[in-house]
């Protein structure tokens, strides 16, 4: 069973890393050309601005779920850490409690968006919206799948002292 979800858990993490770069890939690709048609040939391209925007927020939520997995993503515990070790972790239940109802109200109303989405295309390549809401719900389900697998290490850890200068070594310390 172990083995089974250690594969489920690499593809998993294969998914966010290529949904994080290849989208990247294509933006600088796309813009390249733009600033190129726009600046030289003087025509833009009409549909760059809607097939860039639609792959940011493709990396936009599978960058939040490889932040998650990674321990990058933004969290604020200075204030956590400086309390004794009760009260620090009632604060880490709570506040690990108020993320993961957050994350599962995200999943749900982003698959009801889904859903809202009818007949709508894009304005330019007539793709249906369905495709592009698409990614919030399936970018939610991955964002909340790695925080179910922190949430022990999130309450658990040991605190940082958030004064001590070994917490904050330079480059030429690595």
């Amino acid at each position: 069973m172990k083995s089974a979800f250690s594969v489920f858990d690499r593809i998993v993490e294969i998914i966010e890393n290529v949904l994080c770069a290849a989208p990247m890939a294509v933006i600088l690709t796309v813009e390249i050309v733009q600033v190129f048609f726009r600046y030289v040939l003087r025509s833009g391209i009409p549909w760059s601005d809607e097939v860039i925007i639609n792959l940011l927020v493709v990396c936009i939520m599978f960058g939040g779920a490889r932040a998650i997995r990674t321990g990058e993503h933004t969290e604020l515990t200075g204030t956590s850490d400086s309390l004794p070790a009760g009260p620090r972790t009632v604060v880490r239940v709570i506040t690990t409690l108020a993320t993961l109802a957050f994350l599962v109200i995200f999943v749900y109303s982003s698959f009801i968006f889904v859903n809202s989405a009818g007949k709508l295309k894009t304005t330019n390549l007539r793709i249906p919206m369905k495709y592009c809401y698409m990614v919030l719900a399936v970018g939610s389900c991955f964002m909340l799948y790695e925080f179910v697998k922190t949430i022990r290490h999130r309450i658990t850890r040991p605190a940082i002292d958030v004064y001590d200068p070994e917490n904050y070594r330079g480059e030429e310390d690595l």
